[in-house]
């Protein structure tokens, strides 16, 4: 639904509710009133209760509180809150023909009719203030959503370049000597393009359907490793949670990038489980030669906290960690139940 749109009908409730007050009040019966009077106490009464709230909506929330100048909205809305009743008082002794007009209990309990006035002006500035730290907040999570699409647009362009030249390279080099091989890797190449292009498009997705993923990812990786033995990735997830695409290949491209698994001593180990409700992701890498790609990694790994602080405020711990040569991540996630759904038992085991 478009943004305007939204924020139309959000306002739309504080409209029917200052419409139907300002009726209520407008057409009290005075003596001597005519109907031009009940429709201008009525109009003057929306104009008061509306007035109220996009005068703290509009302008003494943003021109003041939100600019830390604390004192000075205190002083300004004090005298508005102040004043407003004054104001509506010689507004409806100017619409009354006579004083005569004004029952005797308004006469008598001026002063409780201004205090009624009062907190209910304050009551206006108080939802508008509200509904303004409301719709910046909606903003700002919406323009952090657009920021971090476009970010994720960003990194899924430059996804592994590498990779895909090494993998393309190495199916080429089996076609001859193991066709059947080069034939499950190019499938496998085409379903990991494909999640990356289209599946990606989605807020969520299935783990099931993302481990699948990382288990044909990291086995295109093994066609270039001498010792495929020293990569391990195991799936104890049995049900299907919701998560956002692409959560973990950054740690699982940056436990390749930085491990040289031709050499000995050098391994991956990847599992996923689940802790009542939380998903957990564990991945251990040997650190190899340096690479000069620290920056991007970096950004990948940002690219991550940001997504989780979105999608899993105050619900998941991240801990990463380097001892001697080993680089360990542990990223647990609570999901809540109504994303997860049961699914059969699939564990691929090691390789």
């Amino acid at each position: 639904m478009n943004k305007k749109i939204i924020l139309w009908l959000i306002h739309l409730p504080v409209w029917m509710v200052a419409f139907s007050i300002a009726y209520f009040f407008g057409t009290e019966r005075f003596p001597g009133s005519t109907v031009s009077d009940y429709v201008l106490a009525t109009f003057s009464y929306l104009v008061w209760l509306l007035g109220s709230f996009y005068m703290f909506y509009f302008f003494l929330v943003p021109v003041y509180l939100e600019k830390g100048k604390t004192i000075l909205f205190g002083i300004y809305s004090g005298l508005f809150v102040l004043t407003v009743p004054v104001l509506l008082f010689s507004l409806a002794c100017i619409s009354r023909p006579t004083p005569d007009s004004f029952p005797e209990s308004f006469k008598n309990l001026w002063f409780l009719m201004w205090l009624f006035l009062g907190v209910l002006t304050l009551f206006c500035g108080i939802l508008g203030s509200f509904y303004k730290f409301g719709i910046d907040w909606f903003d700002n999570l919406h323009l952090k959503k657009e920021l971090l699409q476009s970010e994720l647009a960003m990194l899924k362009s430059k996804l592994n370049p590498h990779f895909l030249f090494n993998t393309l390279n190495n199916i080429d080099s089996l076609i001859q000597s193991a066709p059947e091989k080069a034939s499950n890797a190019i499938a496998q190449l085409s379903d990991l393009l494909r999640y990356v292009v289209y599946e990606t498009e989605n807020e969520k997705i299935g783990i099931q359907k993302e481990l699948e993923i990382i288990k044909k990812y990291m086995d295109l990786e093994l066609l270039r490793i001498s010792n495929p033995e020293a990569v391990s990735f195991e799936n104890l997830i049995t049900k299907d949670a919701l998560i956002p695409p692409m959560l973990f290949m950054p740690f699982i491209e940056n436990a390749f990038k930085h491990s040289n698994l031709n050499h000995p001593n050098q391994r991956i180990a990847v599992c996923f489980l689940e802790d009542n409700k939380e998903v957990v992701f564990h991945c251990v890498n040997t650190i190899g030669a340096q690479t000069n790609d620290s920056k991007e990694n970096g950004i990948g790994l940002a690219l991550v906290r940001k997504r989780l602080d979105l999608t899993y405020p105050d619900k998941y711990s991240l801990d990463i960690k380097q001892h001697n040569n080993e680089y360990i991540v542990l990223l647990k996630i609570n999901i809540s139940d109504d994303s997860l759904r049961y699914h059969r038992r699939r564990t691929f085991g090691r390789r």
